[in-house]
């Protein structure tokens, strides 16, 4: 009977341990599933941002040569000659003498009363651009002869 007992009792234990496992290989393939897909969603995303990336750089290079075609544009406007046969064609002539013209106004720049008040320059400030109190080694180079 000790026979039996022990043919009997490996079987039962079996199942016991095929019980335990079929969790952990549930879990297992759950992981790996889980895993795969992030992998999956992540080369995605890197390729469509790669995608992103090539296109904004083909909108860079077509704004660059838009840029460049406009400066040629504005060069050839802005030329004299352009100016010149523009004007004549509009009927314009070169001034045949230069006239003068005196104003009677008081510069702003001799008075502050015609300036605004927040325009006017502060007591404090000098003509010459030079602080009232420079420093010591500013005295000792105006005393060099080539300074």
């Amino acid at each position: 009977m000790a026979i039996l007992d022990r043919t009997l009792a490996t079987p039962a234990s079996k199942a016991k341990s095929q019980l335990r496992l079929v969790p952990i290989l549930v879990l297992a393939c759950g992981a790996i599933a889980v895993i795969g897909l992030l992998r999956i969603v992540q080369t995605s995303q890197a390729t469509t941002a790669g995608f992103a990336m090539t296109a904004l750089q083909q909108e860079k290079l077509e704004l660059e040569t838009s840029v460049t075609q406009l400066e040629a544009e504005v060069a050839t406007l802005s030329s004299i000659e352009r100016i010149e046969r523009e004007a004549t064609r509009l009927g314009l002539e070169a001034p045949a003498g230069v006239s003068y013209l005196e104003v009677g106004a008081i510069w702003p720049g001799e008075t502050s009363q015609v300036l605004p008040a927040r325009f006017a320059p502060k007591e404090e400030d000098q003509v010459d651009g030079s602080p009232d109190n420079s420093g010591w080694w500013q005295d000792l180079l105006k005393q060099l002869p080539f300074y």
